[in-house]
């Protein structure tokens, strides 16, 4: 007898958004646009909600593919949740959102996000000890948060979360970061400020070495091993691990003291604005050609 295997199907989630006061400080070209780690903490709800067996704290293959924008005077953002099973007993979440014809007539999905989660997976982790990630070589210059959020990263005060001077040198960046506070939802994967104030750290790497602005566009993969925690500070470190002329690829790890909070590794930045966004002069490393 022939044993056809069954098909994998996605089953389709609808879910409100809730736009608090907080997420509007997050600007693109001045547009408000949901941040990738609050993406992930829709989707990670979801997931725990049906899969409430689940393990959410190993997270593999993050894209972000596509920004999406919030309305000015939007108190609820609609989305649909797409989850389907992956192999090794995973379960892979999209975010979507419907896009509607002016007729009303015609509509299509946009992608906005996409992520698988896992049971297990931080045994294949090998991080580097604390004592190596705590200072950095090479030729270093500190800048100052307010520069940082003033200059290079324009966003609203929720998300100014690094801590003092971020330090930069060719072997990546570090500073102190903030788990920030609001309403922002802590539970499922710790709170989503300390990420993105790592992801800022790797931000300001990419204008001064690479002379671009750039943002993520996805991760390999994400272990939460405690989760991050608002009104508590942490340290943040990047490293740059890939550099090309289409993507900047870093590693980077999130400690409170000597304990480790997070690992992600393979966070992909790129320029997605064509060039729209340029970094300060002061910032770059000028070629003397």
């Amino acid at each position: 007898m022939e044993i056809i295997s069954e098909v994998k199907k996605k089953k389709n989630y609808a879910c409100d958004i809730e736009i608090y006061p907080y997420l509007r400080d997050h600007l693109v070209e001045g547009k408000v646009v949901l941040p990738a780690v609050e993406a992930l903490i829709v989707m990670a709800g979801i997931v725990k909600k049906n899969y409430p067996q689940m393990n959410i704290k190993c997270l593999r293959n993050a894209v972000f593919s596509r920004f999406l924008a919030i309305e000015p005077d939007a108190r609820f953002q609609p989305v649909l949740v797409d989850l389907e099973d992956s192999d090794n007993g995973g379960v892979t979440a999209s975010l979507l959102t419907t896009l509607k014809s002016k007729k009303g007539n015609i509509s299509r999905e946009i992608a906005h996000a996409k992520v698988s989660f896992y049971q297990s997976g931080s045994e294949e982790f090998c991080n580097p000890p604390f004592s190596a990630v705590n200072k950095l070589k090479g030729d270093c210059i500190s800048i100052p948060s307010a520069t940082v959020y003033r200059d290079l990263i324009p966003f609203g005060k929720s998300y100014q979360n690094i801590i003092g001077d971020l330090s930069v040198s060719p072997e990546g960046a570090l500073a102190y970061i903030s788990g920030g506070d609001n309403e922002a939802d802590e539970d499922l994967l710790g709170s989503p400020f300390p990420l993105d104030a790592a992801m800022h750290t790797a931000c300001v790497w990419g204008q001064r070495f690479a002379g671009i602005v750039p943002f993520p566009v996805g991760f390999k993969k994400r272990i939460i091993y405690q989760k991050t925690e608002k009104k508590k500070e942490y340290l943040g470190r990047i490293m740059p691990v890939g550099v090309t002329n289409e993507s900047l690829i870093f590693d980077a790890w999130i400690y409170k003291d000597d304990v480790l909070y997070e690992s992600v590794s393979g966070i992909i930045m790129k320029d997605v604005t064509n060039g729209r966004m340029k970094p300060p002069e002061w910032i770059r490393i000028v070629n003397s050609e």
